[in-house]
């Protein structure tokens, strides 16, 4: 644990730090000083975002060597940064200045058109939307990338999955889990949907703005919470031929290969659940189904870190043709 901090530290120092300098730098404008010297500020305002945020870039580069696409990218925010965060006086004093707006302008012209050039490549190769979006975008950005494709991934099924038939691919066999899970979500909707209305009509009595506020942002969360239920009922758990898929919604997506399965734990204890090396799909309920790996295996959910695990827990509707179709398959890959 003790070595683990540091580490964490030092992956989130090229994040944070830079956002400091420049929150710092942008202080800086708002000062007495500043408002007195506005040429010498915005020159030292321009100076240290930019410098900063390059600074962030090569620190959180492989070998500390960003690519030509990242550095670009670092400066044509650090040009947006300058021409719009500074303080009234200052940012007046940079647009007075043409060499510095035109570099500006040209270098977050110069970065659109190449990533848009990257993002178009990428479609014509046959790439999603998000995974495209991810090649014309630098690798800092991926996780807001990430972020905005699950949201409008969410809204979709919230608004447009109703009808939605489950995602079974051909030659696999998909083994639901949302028949106990529904029930308690719908609930908790209705419930939320009560709480949104009371507090909505208390609020209005104090002040409208901020009741209005807080009622679209309750809305937008039973959205996704409607839209996480779709996703549950789906994306059902997967036998296919490459290996056993375990999904959860939107949030679990792993492939774990039939050559990988060890066991199947029957009568597992709390204490096997609970291991930090069991990998629990199960949402609001007790699994009734674990797994045993011959090797420990790698998986990313959509909310967490990456991780080693050598055990898979499930909740699956029903189990016992569960466990009967995933010994057949292991039988018919050797294990």
């Amino acid at each position: 644990m003790e070595r683990q901090l540091p580490a964490r530290l030092t992956g989130l120092a090229p994040i944070v730090l830079p956002l400091a300098v420049v929150a710092l730098a942008r202080a800086m404008t708002f000062t007495d000083w500043a408002v007195a010297n506005t040429f010498w500020a915005a020159l030292l305002f321009a100076w240290l975002v930019t410098d900063s945020l390059m600074l962030g870039t090569i620190a959180k580069a492989k070998d500390r060597r960003p690519g030509l696409h990242a550095s670009l990218g670092a400066l044509a925010i650090a040009a947006v940064v300058v021409l719009a965060g500074a303080a009234g006086p200052v940012r007046s004093t940079i647009h007075a200045l043409p060499p510095l707006v035109a570099a500006a302008a040209l270098t977050i012209a110069l970065f659109l058109g190449w990533s848009a050039l990257r993002f178009l490549a990428a479609v014509r190769q046959g790439q999603p939307i998000d995974a495209a979006a991810m090649e014309a975008l630098p690798e800092s950005m991926a996780p807001v990338v990430r972020f905005a494709s699950a949201e409008s991934r969410v809204m979709r099924l919230a608004l447009f999955g109703w009808r939605r038939a489950q995602d079974i691919p051909a030659g696999a066999v998909g083994f639901s889990y949302h028949c106990y899970l529904l029930p308690m979500i719908w609930t908790l909707l209705v419930l939320q949907g009560i709480e949104l209305a009371v507090m909505h009509f208390l609020l209005l009595q104090w002040n409208p703005t901020v009741a209005w506020i807080w009622f679209a942002l309750g809305m937008a969360g039973g959205l996704w919470i409607m839209g996480l239920a779709q996703s549950f009922r789906i994306y059902p758990v997967l036998l296919t031929e490459e290996g056993l898929r375990v999904r959860s919604g939107i949030m679990i997506d792993v492939l774990v290969p039939y050559a990988a399965i060890g066991a199947q734990v029957s009568g597992f204890a709390r204490e096997q659940v609970k291991d930090g090396g069991t990998f629990n799909q199960a949402v609001l309920s007790w699994p009734n189904v674990m797994l045993a790996l011959d090797h420990p295996l790698r998986v990313k959910p959509l909310i967490g870190r990456a991780r080693e695990v050598s055990a898979v827990a499930m909740r699956i509707d029903d189990s016992a043709a569960f466990n009967e179709a995933l010994a057949a398959r292991c039988d018919g890959a050797g294990k």
